[in-house]
């Protein structure tokens, strides 16, 4: 098996092999060319195909002869298509169907043989990507049939919304949902308008200004050159002005 190559041709063989009956399929997903993959191949043949994620983006992607193909394969009286997914509102959590078997049943249904693997119905998943299919041995059929049955059980019928799917995927494409971004640990958005940052960031160094100065002139003795700096830091936070100081300088060098 080549890589990327082996999941349609191992898929084609076990059909082969099992000609006749009604054919299961379950998959994780599907797409339009994966659904014209399997009508070209079952044009004689009951399907009955359970799809976990319908979402339209699944469909998104195909020519208009290819959406006319599928949507004969999934409208005709011989071919079954069923959904099953449970949301996160749900008390047991978010789930869905998310198995990949292929089984050949019998004349009541009952599947007999199984392959079962890795390969999505699209086309990624039976001719591009790495995937492995492998027939499953018979002591494991019991469970297979019985997984299998439960999950059919539960489903619903999807072949209305499969045709909308294929039909018009572009206008019922699933939306993206916002991602709300938060600040990382330890950073805070500030509230403060623009105009008022920055009005701040200036008050704070003309602080410092005032403060690098009184140091300086308790020892050169430029006072009048503070209190000038301090009237204009009033000036600048809307505060009171000073008064003229009477503080003694210090003493005039010799």
């Amino acid at each position: 098996m080549s890589v990327g190559t082996g999941a349609g041709d191992r898929i084609e063989r076990f059909l082969s092999a099992h000609p006749e009956g009604r054919l299961l399929v379950c998959v994780g997903s599907a797409s339009v060319p994966g659904l014209v993959w399997l009508a070209e191949r079952t044009r004689q043949r009951p399907v009955t195909l359970l799809i976990g994620d319908l979402q339209g983006r699944n469909f998104q992607h195909a020519t208009d002869v290819d959406r006319r193909t599928a949507v004969d394969f999934v409208e005709r009286s011989d071919v079954e298509v069923r959904n099953w997914y449970r949301t996160a509102r749900n008390a047991a959590g978010r789930s869905e169907a998310h198995l990949k078997i292929w089984a050949a049943c019998d004349d009541h249904g009952n599947p007999q043989a199984f392959l079962l693997g890795s390969a999505n119905l699209t086309a990624a998943g039976l001719s591009e990507n790495a995937e492995l299919m492998a027939v499953a041995d018979a002591s494991e059929h019991d469970y297979l049939r019985s997984t299998v049955a439960e999950l059919l059980e539960k489903a619903w019928s999807a072949e209305e919304q499969l045709v909308e799917r294929i039909a018009g995927a572009d206008a019922v494409a699933e939306p993206e949902r916002p991602h709300k971004r938060t600040p990382k640990s330890g950073q805070h958005r500030s509230s403060e308008p623009a105009g008022a940052s920055k009005s701040g960031c200036a008050n704070k160094t003309l602080a410092m200004a005032v403060v690098v100065l009184g140091l300086a002139a308790a020892t050169f003795g430029f006072l009048p050159q503070l209190r000038g700096l301090q009237r204009d830091r009033c000036r600048a936070t809307g505060g009171p002005q000073p008064g003229p100081s009477h503080r003694r300088g210090p003493p005039a060098r010799s």
